[in-house]
């Protein structure tokens, strides 16, 4: 099935290569549903090193962005399998000779990673099948468990290097069902190796990567309250008899589902509040109940009303800036999730499981929230947006728009494109949908190599104000074709649009564009099904077709500008 055919236009190309065959997942990856659509090709069976080394071969003719490279230790690295089976005259040779084999093969995926935009390689794990001897499997320097951790600890070495490798967990994949992973029967008959479950498994997580890269992460947890976040209805129970004591068994559910939800907030998913209560009350409850794990400064906005829900989250959308299908809808009424599912199709809204003891495992199995990184702006994310609430209402204490800007006291910091902010730029290049103005992505390595073309530059923007630092919020970079620039990206955080920030920004880039010599600045935002805000800004800056004077923009005089060339 072509990516065409399902209605999609991704274009992603996946080029699968492996040591047994792997036909099964490529039709699972191209008939999924689940985005983004995706055309695959099955290199030739059994030819992963010519593939790896070999730029003209002919699977390159294929042209992937995509290689997945899906090997098994007893079939790739000789020595492994030899251990294994006592087959060499010593224990201690085979293993050392299976490291250096793993280290050949990292070298190799290194090597043909330069060829492709994303390279994805599952750990080695054993078949389950394979029970070698218990009392020696984790010994130094002779046990096959311990082999494969130092095989694997190499290849997460050796491609720490190469942004573009992303190392999956086969080992969680094998652990996760509870089916056979893998299939002795179908080896025998045809070389594949792994189970349909073990495939269907592998394929789910392979989209949610795949969709991380292209920034299609979620970013926003909605919770109701009653017998979602706690057992029972506070209002008709009281506040004292609802369900979240770790004394109760059904209460340690409900405190464990908690704190899985702790545990988003603290790496940058945001947790709102979307409940049919009394405001005040349920407030009260999350603050004051003793066994609560999750209090009001967790959460960045709520609805807690008697209004319809799929209104409430629109109307979060609108405060924290984000788009509506970055929300996803947690609530165990079917009826509310059946009509959000409805109204906002583009809200993620899957099915609660009806047990409470299934609720914790079913959110931290969730892979809508897979990302590429980490960074400080992350683990700050949540902080920023309670600070966001306090600027908000200082707006409406001073009812004035400039007036309340000006209070702000914002400072912007612009700084060259530097090795110590790469890794951030380049998230928020690949992450951000709405503010952008090109929707490029580019992983770490090409984005320096782009910005170190002697025609190119590249900026970045640190955004602070009285309330708290924004971090690095803004990208922008230029093109020199001869006395006319081209503005390539323009990038901004949702979290600091609409305070005049975009403004500064282009004032600033507009400035960089003249001072190298430009007399006309072009920029072509892209038609994107989400970037609406960059390009009707864009649109309004410069008209269509035409080019604009860089003296005809400056930078705010509310915005405070420093220079950190």
């Amino acid at each position: 099935m072509k990516a065409a055919e399902n209605g999609k236009s991704d274009g992603l190309r996946v080029l699968l290569a492996g040591d047994t065959t792997l036909d099964p997942l490529a039709r699972l990856l191209e008939r999924s549903a689940d985005a983004p659509a995706v055309t695959t090709s099955v290199a030739p069976y059994g030819q992963v090193y010519q593939i790896l080394l070999d730029g003209g071969h002919s699977a390159w003719a294929f042209k992937p962005n995509v290689l997945v490279v899906w090997t098994a230790p007893h079939l790739t690295l000789p020595s492994v399998e030899k251990l294994i089976r006592f087959e060499g005259e010593s224990v201690t040779a085979m293993f050392e000779a299976a490291l250096g084999e793993a280290e050949q093969f990292a070298d190799a995926v290194v090597q043909a990673a330069t060829r492709t935009g994303l390279v994805i390689v599952p750990t080695w794990v054993l078949p389950s099948h394979e029970r070698w001897i218990q009392t020696l499997a984790w010994r130094k320097g002779f046990g096959v468990a311990n082999l494969l951790a130092r095989a694997n600890l190499i290849l997460a070495e050796k491609f720490s290097a190469s942004p573009s490798i992303t190392l999956l967990d086969a080992g969680y994949w094998q652990a996760a069902l509870a089916r056979p992973s893998y299939d002795p029967r179908m080896y025998a008959v045809a070389k594949i190796l792994y189970s349909h479950a073990l495939f269907e498994k592998a394929a789910a997580e392979m989209k949610a990567v795949l969709r991380a890269s292209l920034g299609h992460t979620k970013k926003v947890v909605v919770c109701d309250l009653d017998n979602t976040l706690w057992g029972g209805v506070a209002g008709d129970d009281g506040r004292d008899k609802i369900k979240l004591s770790a004394s109760d068994a059904v209460g340690e559910c409900f405190h464990g589902f908690q704190k899985a939800l702790k545990g988003l907030r603290a790496r940058g998913i945001l947790l709102t509040i979307c409940s049919k209560n009394d405001e005040a009350f349920a407030l009260s409850v999350i603050d004051e109940h003793p066994a609560m794990v999750l209090r009001k400064s967790d959460f960045v906005a709520w609805r807690i009303n008697w209004k319809d829900k799929a209104e409430n989250l629109l109307s979060m959308a609108e405060e924290l800036n984000l788009g509506i299908d970055s929300f996803v809808f947690l609530d165990d009424s079917p009826q509310e999730r059946d009509q959000v599912r409805q109204l906002l199709p583009r809200v993620f809204t899957p099915d609660l499981p009806t047990s409470p003891s299934d609720l914790a495992p079913f959110v931290s199995s969730l892979t809508c929230f897979e990302t590429t990184g980490l960074g400080k702006e992350d683990f700050d994310r949540a902080d920023m947006y309670r600070a966001e609430r306090g600027r908000k209402e200082a707006l409406d204490i001073s009812g004035d728009v400039d007036n309340w800007l000006r209070s702000l006291q914002i400072e912007v910091r612009a700084t060259p494109l530097r090795r110590e902010n790469l890794a951030r730029a380049a998230q928020l290049l690949n992450k951000t949908n709405q503010f952008n103005l090109s929707l490029r992505r580019l992983d770490e390595k090409t984005l320096w190599d782009w910005a170190a073309e002697p025609c190119n530059s590249a900026y970045v923007f640190n955004v602070s104000d009285r309330f708290g630092d924004f971090g690095l919020t803004g990208l922008a970079s230029l093109t020199l074709l001869g006395p006319e620039a081209k503005i390539v990206d323009f990038v901004m955080s949702c979290r600091v649009m609409g305070k005049k920030i975009e403004e500064a920004l282009l004032g600033y880039t507009l400035a960089q564009a003249q001072a190298a010599g430009a007399d006309r600045v072009t920029a072509p935002p892209a038609d994107g099904p989400r970037n609406g805000p960059a390009r009707d800004f864009f649109t309004a800056k410069f008209s269509t077709g035409t080019a604009i004077d860089p003296m005809r923009v400056g930078v705010p005089s509310l915005i405070n500008l420093t220079d950190k060339n």
